[in-house]
């Protein structure tokens, strides 16, 4: 029999676009769109997300946005549009209601600026020359130090509102960019730095074991093996209660257990001599940030069936939250 996976998961996301004074934008090479004087172009990015490798941010990234200035019948060069934040079209970055309370940001230019975003940071400057020019902007959402519970984001889930406002260097008029950010696929965002097992995969390796040994209950069944369960919170002197939820897909004969690639063989989860149903909680704590327990997982078969001989797999997660 071989192994069940427990691990600390994942996101995904980016994107935006752009509009200007006699300018045309687009998004990951696509078809350029139009912006008129005084107006605003209004877009929708699909986004996937991700976090940032040792950083405290969960970047919402992967679109490449575009504008250009296209040439006009003004005698000689230097007419010029400017890409900024700005006061006239509202807040820089909003984010959407599954990340209320959790801070944010956004990162232009390879700069990292916490909201609230000041106003009149210069993002990108358009020549008259017909040419691309890239818009640097990535939103983020930033983690905690303290346990705070998963974000589960879902297809189609507004992720935030970005707004950037053009102006120039020969006359009055402006435009306005507003780009909403949609999740593209389903996930769940963790902002916290919090770890169990310092986010290394947990690896259950039942080894070798023969159908008949593997018994029907999880308390009782004599395939299991034992784990320590390690929490950290960065933050100093962190001392609360905590949850820590066994994410995953129950199994089709007991929804306790997770499921394996053999459809008669499920996985238990089993802490303080009680079984932690699928998708369910049990309640810990960490002292002064740091926590620990010891669980047990074992393999439990359907009643009345003797499992197909061969390799069996599956997979899990186990996230820390707040009770």
């Amino acid at each position: 029999m071989k192994r069940l996976y427990a691990a600390i998961v994942l996101f995904a996301l980016g994107g935006v676009t752009t509009a200007v004074n006699a300018a045309d934008c687009r998004v990951n090479g696509g078809a350029w769109e139009r912006v008129n004087p005084g107006g605003t172009l209004g877009l929708q990015v699909r986004v996937n997300v991700r976090p940032e490798l040792n950083s405290p941010r969960i970047l919402l990234e992967g679109v490449n946005l575009e504008c250009r200035f296209e040439p006009d019948n003004y005698p000689g060069r230097g007419r010029q549009d400017y890409w900024a934040t700005g006061t006239r079209v509202g807040p820089a970055w909003t984010a959407g209601p599954k990340f209320s309370g959790q801070g944010t940001g956004l990162r232009i230019n390879g700069v990292n600026h916490d909201n609230p975003v000041p106003d009149g940071i210069r993002i990108a400057t358009m020549p008259d020359n017909f040419g691309a020019v890239a818009i640097n902007v990535t939103p983020y959402i930033l983690q905690r130090d303290s346990p705070t519970n998963p974000i589960d984001i879902r297809i189609g889930d507004t992720l935030g509102t970005l707004r950037l406002d053009q102006t120039n260097n020969y006359d009055a008029t402006s435009t306005a960019l507003v780009v909403t950010y949609i999740a593209n696929n389903e996930f769940v965002v963790s902002p916290s730095t919090c770890t169990i097992n310092n986010n290394n995969p947990i690896v259950i390796d039942f080894g070798n074991v023969h159908q008949r040994a593997i018994g029907t209950d999880s308390l009782t069944s004599t395939v299991r093996v034992d784990r320590r369960l390690t929490y950290n919170c960065p933050g100093p002197g962190m001392s609360l209660p905590i949850t820590i939820t066994y994410q995953g897909t129950a199994s089709s004969f007991n929804t306790d257990l997770l499921r394996m690639t053999n459809a008669n063989v499920g996985a238990a989860l089993v802490r303080g001599g009680a079984a932690v149903r699928v998708n369910g909680a049990f309640q810990t704590r960490i002292t002064n940030g740091v926590g620990q327990d010891d669980v047990t997982f074992s393999l439990v078969k359907r009643a009345g069936t003797l499992p197909d001989a061969g390799p069996i797999s599956g997979s899990g997660v186990l996230v820390m939250g707040v009770p």
